[in-house]
């Protein structure tokens, strides 16, 4: 079992984004799982991913912030200054809002537009980029209500459910012309396996007998074979194709 937050596990939202029919069916099961969390504020936005139709590429894609904060933020055209935006097209793993005016040099303006977002009732921020072949970039914005810090943990499970509700995403409206099928070696679904159940490379190593370079050539193959760039990604990927069955 992957990770089971309250009541309501990770395979339990698996199948229930699997079986979303509609864009609006999804979201509403994302949104549910985020508040669970302490997020009650979304935006999903894909600026560019050639696997889906041209019209599903852009910001805003599906959200529910503040109505006054977006028409403020289109009429501005504050997606130019956006140190969150460009964030999401340079990292490759969940990261805090916080952390960017503490790991970057941000212009004033750019602080400036954090703390209007703070002021339009976005708080605690994080964001998840996902990153794919053909230069796919987009991601989920994540904000609460509430000025907590009670809902600044589980980054990298936050990160999974957002990997699962993009896949899901992608099943419903991805060109057909695009659908492939990745086999993967015995050994490479056992240590995925291992990955799923949290462990780490030096654990797989350890419990399988090989070695810890083995292990990180392994999941090298994997990550390519599942073009991802990260663990969490390619676990969710595996689980949503039916490779693997944690």
């Amino acid at each position: 079992m992957l990770h089971t937050p309250g009541t309501h596990r990770f395979e339990d939202f698996i199948t229930d984004t699997a079986r979303a029919a509609t864009a609006d069916d999804l979201f509403g099961t994302f949104t549910g799982a985020m508040n669970r969390f302490g997020y009650d504020l979304i935006n999903f936005s894909v600026p560019r991913d050639l696997d889906i139709p041209a019209e599903f590429n852009r910001t805003g894609l599906l959200v529910n912030y503040p109505e006054d904060w977006q028409k403020h933020y289109e009429e501005k055209g504050l997606a130019r200054f956006d140190p969150v935006l460009r964030a999401a097209a340079t990292h490759h793993w969940g990261f805090l809002w916080s952390d960017l005016e503490k790991q970057q040099s941000l212009d004033k303006v750019q602080i400036s537009l954090m703390r209007l977002a703070e002021d339009a009732g976005l708080n605690n921020g994080i964001g998840v980029p996902f990153k794919g072949r053909r230069a796919q970039i987009a991601g989920v914005a994540l904000a609460s209500t509430e000025r907590t810090d009670a809902c600044l943990g589980n980054l990298d499970l936050i990160s999974a459910y957002c990997t699962q509700f993009y896949a899901a995403y992608k099943r419903l409206f991805a060109r057909p012309d695009i659908a492939t099928f990745t086999v993967l070696t015995p050994k490479e679904e056992e240590i995925l396996l291992w990955v799923a159940a949290g462990k780490t490379d030096e654990d797989i190593a350890t419990i399988l007998t090989i070695s810890r370079n083995t292990v990180d050539t392994h999941m090298r193959h994997i990550f390519r074979k599942l073009e991802v760039t990260n663990r969490v990604q390619a676990v969710v990927k595996a689980v949503m194709a039916g490779i693997i069955h944690p």
